[in-house]
């Protein structure tokens, strides 16, 4: 139900008015357009204080009309565009895991490549509110840099906690890649798992290159299908988020200043952190089934 308008100060003073020149409760309610009730309820406010009282309201005041809440504009949440084959994907991957536990989750790793920019962090959660007229105002603006100073990293991580991480100077071609996994995926497995280990990669052109099927291939390591435009499936997603978070309050000024603190924040993250992640998976399979197959909050 819509809430009722309030009614003006001026028009309670009328009812009142009305009332003591000996006006019945209904010719006055048709003269001001209100039920009699709401003529019965101020007469008898009237009566108890002596004065026409203004109703208590709970909550902050409002500080603007809703007018001006039309013309409000907030920033909205930034997702990969999904066509219907997308969504059919996601919605087929995510019921063919539904019945995965935790326990089956944390024998995944996932991995993936991301870039840390000089003044990134700072946007995530950001939001500004203005009218329409004013969105261009530099107070309103988030003011970005055409080639901003940047590294490119690969990492990983797990329901126990982050693995190694590399910061990754060339382009990433198959060898490349191979060499990441030989010097740090490996490693990393060594450390945090036993013999049952399922390994998490997009579907980067590099990574089903036939000479990296061949390395994962020959090592017990089974890979996990991945489909396009997961974002919302991949925790390391939420994970990269922190770090830059991190690293922007360590405040870098420079590309050669970027690498010790990216390292830093990495060891940073705790465990507890890579588990809320882990354990949230069953719930992010859940979100893909009812939004069938499209965006959810993750």
């Amino acid at each position: 139900m819509a809430p009722t308008r309030e009614m003006s100060l001026e028009t309670k003073e009328r009812i009142v008015k009305l009332l003591e020149e000996g006006n019945s409760s209904r010719m006055v309610a048709k003269d001001v357009g209100c039920s009699q009730s709401a003529v019965s309820k101020i007469w008898t406010k009237y009566k108890q204080h002596g004065m026409v009282v203004k109703a208590k309201r709970n909550g902050r005041p409002r500080k603007t009309s809703k007018r001006q809440d039309k013309q409000l504009k907030a920033i909205s949440k930034r997702k990969p565009a999904l066509t219907p084959k997308h969504k059919r994907t996601r919605l087929q991957w995510a019921k063919e895991r539904q019945s995965w536990t935790v326990d089956d989750w944390m024998k995944v790793i996932f991995s993936d490549e991301s870039r840390i920019c000089i003044g990134q962090g700072d946007d995530a959660g950001t939001f500004v509110w203005c009218r329409s007229s004013e969105i261009y105002e530099e107070a309103c603006l988030k003011k970005t840099t055409k080639f901003p100073q940047s590294l490119m990293i690969w990492g990983c991580m797990s329901g126990k906690g982050t693995g190694e991480m590399t910061v990754v100077n060339s382009s990433i071609n198959a060898q490349v890649y191979i060499d990441i996994l030989d010097s740090f995926l490996i490693p990393s497995i060594e450390q945090m798992f036993g013999d049952e280990i399922i390994f998490q990669d997009d579907n980067a052109s590099c990574h089903r290159a036939k000479t990296v099927k061949a390395f994962l291939g020959e090592r017990p390591i089974q890979s996990m299908s991945w489909t396009a435009n997961n974002p919302d499936l991949n925790p390391i997603e939420n994970l990269w988020w922190r770090l830059k978070k991190m690293v922007h309050k360590k405040a870098p000024t420079c590309k050669a200043d970027l690498a010790t603190p990216i390292k830093e924040s990495w060891h940073q993250i705790d465990a507890e952190y890579c588990l809320s992640l882990i354990e949230s998976m069953p719930q992010r399979l859940k979100a893909i089934i009812k939004a069938k197959g499209s965006a959810t909050k993750y």
